[in-house]
């Protein structure tokens, strides 16, 4: 058979099990503790790839990883297999395969990049890939030589797309970093008094209703974790993913705090800084922060508190998970200078940080772009029908 550039090409279809060995025998899982007792240059692969490195190696050579449970099946922006060469040890939420002698490892596992999985995955809450069910994917299978062909101009191309995604990746970085200097460099500017966050604002806890109970959720209350705080710099936050009823504020320890307070997350993650545009309680793992007067701008106390978050989280304890309680949130200090050098330096910081906010808006729109096209970039070399 030729391998021409006509497309979709006339390739002949088997099932996966006829162009590879399985040896998921030989697999055997290490939790995260275990692999950090054993530290070494050895990749340890999962269901969506390496996720550490180990002493040894279970497998050698070509292989082709399958995810077997865990893996994004549904989402075709995203990989479930994946070309190895080398040594290897593979956990049990993958699948191990080795090629067939004429099997390209690297033409199989972008084959299995194009497939819709879901006729052949099983599971309600996390999608499974029975060792039988991935023998009977239908895989296409042109010369060795076209494979190779096909594989070799692939992974040019999807290396150019790769270091584009990298790109925009390491200016997000850079970009973060921008955005920690001006809040810095602008609260070191202000030279106002240090004062303590629990003699500035009153600082309300939280609380969660049972969530077995549906009458506690609702419309009523504004309701927000740390989930619902931004990741990155300071903005308004109107609602959470959740909400409560009026039956549910009163079943628990959350109290409901006016329009114009802050809030801060307090538990993992410790540092994410929220502004309420309206009456709003909070969960455990946050704290609200109402301001006691007059004299504080909350667009800047927001920056400023955001600023303090390294030192907030150097401060936290907890045996499970990082967590601030209420005397070491208020012993926090922040610089407030007076409050028309607080509105002017909030002024300036806040539009500088709307057009690095814009900026990355446009880089997340670009990523999106290059990971469709990647994906359309597959397919469209295994002639592969676009995802329903």
């Amino acid at each position: 058979m030729t391998c021409d550039d006509s497309l979709p090409p006339s390739w002949p279809v088997v099932p996966l099990g006829a162009l590879v060995e399985c040896l998921d025998a030989g697999r055997v899982p290490l939790n995260r503790a275990q692999r950090a007792q054993r530290p070494g240059p050895v990749p340890y692969h999962g269901a969506s790839g390496v996720t550490g490195h180990v002493d040894r190696a279970l497998f050698d050579g070509a292989l082709v990883l399958l995810g077997e449970d865990g893996a994004p099946f549904a989402d075709p922006m995203r990989d479930v297999a994946f070309f190895h060469e080398g040594p290897l040890w593979a956990g049990n939420h993958v699948h191990v395969l080795r090629p067939r002698a004429g099997v390209d490892g690297r033409f199989v596992a972008h084959a299995l990049n194009t497939l819709s999985y879901g006729p052949y995955v099983e599971g309600a809450t996390r999608a499974k890939l029975t060792r039988a069910r991935m023998n009977s994917l239908p895989v296409p299978s042109p010369s060795l030589a076209c494979q190779r062909l096909v594989a070799d101009r692939l992974e040019g191309s999807l290396q150019r797309i790769d270091g584009q995604l990298h790109l925009l990746d390491g200016l997000d970085g850079l970009a973060r970093e921008q955005v920690q200097a001006i809040i810095a460099q602008a609260a070191r500017a202000a030279r106002g008094a240090r004062r303590l966050v629990g003699h500035v604002f009153d600082i309300v806890g939280g609380g969660t209703p049972a969530t077995t109970q549906p009458a506690y959720w609702g419309d009523d209350v504004t309701w927000l974790t740390p989930a619902d705080l931004p990741p990155g710099r300071p903005c308004w936050v109107t609602r959470g993913l959740r909400g409560l009823s009026a039956a549910g504020l009163a079943a628990c320890r959350a109290i409901l705090v006016p329009a114009g307070a802050l809030v801060v997350s307090t538990r993992a993650p410790v540092g994410r800084v929220g502004l309420g545009r309206g009456p709003l309680a909070v969960s455990q793992g946050c704290k609200a922060l109402v301001p006691r007067g007059e004299n504080v701008d909350l667009r800047y106390a927001a920056l400023a508190l955001w600023a303090a978050a390294p030192e907030l989280r150097r401060r936290a304890g907890g045996s499970v998970f990082p967590e601030v309680d209420t005397l070491t949130l208020a012993s926090l200090e922040l610089t407030l200078p007076p409050l028309a050098c607080q509105r002017r330096v909030a002024r300036a910081v806040w539009a500088r940080l709307e057009q690095v906010t814009a900026q990355a808006d446009e880089r997340a729109r670009l990523r999106g772009l290059l990971r469709e096209y990647r994906v359309a970039v597959r397919r469209a070399a295994m002639g592969a029908a676009p995802p329903s």
